[in-house]
């Protein structure tokens, strides 16, 4: 009885067994069908090209530079006897830096002076006398030359007197200073440089093709690697009229130095240029391309069925790129599931 028992067991056993792996065998069936039946049209977002209006971008590298930056050079000779201003020190034209020496210039300086005024009473005496006979013309002339000749002496002692007076001949900042008290300096030698940062400006270069779409008096953007979140505003200022060695044209673009941000000559700065894009473009998202930009492709959506198109691209603008041809405005371009796709299969679009 007890073998009798094990055996039913042992059959229901294995009926349980085979009827596990029918089951399996017939789920499996359905899985495959349903893989057919899902993958029969693959899914496929799409896109289409758009008409565009761009602004071409150009960006161009420059160094700051001050626009006034002047060295003072003595015009005299002598002791410096005080020093008014030095390095640091910010200056307004005509003010005055230092003071050399003048005492002997001084006394020389009363000499011709008393000796200009007196030619110029004699030669109103003489005139007088003239019209009354009482003097020749060739006295009257003599006395023209002689206020000529004094009055010579006059302006140029003046001068050198003035010139003991050393003076800023521009507005700025004192960069650096070359003298001090009790130093004697001579004629030509270098006083003083001054700059003036108020006003900066850069020098950049463009091309034939770009540089002709620039004119004197363009608002330019501009931005620094300091502070380069910041956008600055300057102006056009100059354009070379011909190129240099390298076939580039120069453009000197002068702006106002922020004083929220200031900058300072030797920094670098960039600015960008826009230019207009003849006429309107037909742009497409990059990813759409299959292949190479030299080879481009992409799949178009025809009826239910991807059909491969090769296109003709042109310049690429970010994530877009402009197509010259090969494609039509109202085309339904594949830009997502490409990789699953052959010319003819059947597709599927999905939002």
């Amino acid at each position: 009885m007890k073998k009798i028992i094990i055996s039913i067991v042992s059959i229901a056993i294995v009926g349980l067994i085979v009827f596990k792996l029918y089951a399996n065998k017939q789920e499996m069936k359905e899985n495959a069908r349903l893989s057919e039946v899902t993958t029969d049209a693959i899914p496929v977002q799409v896109t289409q090209m758009e008409l565009k209006e761009l602004l071409s971008e150009v960006k161009a590298d420059g160094i700051i530079q001050a626009n006034s930056d002047l060295s003072i050079l003595s015009e005299t000779q002598g002791k410096v006897i005080k020093i008014y201003k030095e390095k640091g020190d910010k200056v307004v034209k005509g003010e005055l830096l230092a003071k050399v020496e003048s005492d002997l210039l001084e006394a020389q300086f009363e000499a011709v002076k008393a000796n200009y005024e007196k030619f110029k009473a004699d030669k109103n005496r003489f005139e007088t006398l003239l019209k009354e006979e009482a003097v020749t013309v060739r006295q009257m002339e003599d006395i023209r030359i002689g206020l000529s000749n004094a009055e010579a002496q006059y302006k140029q002692v003046k001068k050198q007197l003035e010139n003991t007076e050393i003076r800023a001949t521009t507005s700025g900042t004192i960069h650096a200073d070359y003298i001090q008290e009790g130093s004697f300096i001579s004629g030509g030698m270098k006083l003083y440089d001054i700059v003036d940062v108020s006003v900066l400006y850069i020098n950049v270069k463009l091309s034939d093709v770009e540089v002709l779409q620039v004119s004197v008096g363009d608002e330019i953007s501009l931005y620094s690697n300091v502070y380069p979140d910041k956008t600055i505003l300057g102006k056009v200022t100059a354009i070379d009229v011909k190129s240099d060695a390298s076939l580039k044209y120069g453009v000197e673009i002068q702006f106002k130095n922020p004083s929220e941000l200031p900058l300072k000559p030797g920094m670098y700065a960039t600015a960008q240029f826009k230019f207009s894009a003849e006429g309107k473009q037909f742009l497409l998202d990059r990813t759409a391309l299959i292949g190479s930009v030299q080879n481009p492709e992409v799949f178009i959506v025809k009826g239910d069925k991807a059909e491969l198109k090769q296109i003709r691209v042109g310049k690429t603008y970010g994530n877009q790129i402009e197509v010259l041809n090969g494609l039509d405005a109202k085309d339904q371009v594949v830009y997502t599931g490409q990789i699953n796709l052959r010319d003819g299969i059947k597709v599927n679009i999905v939002k």
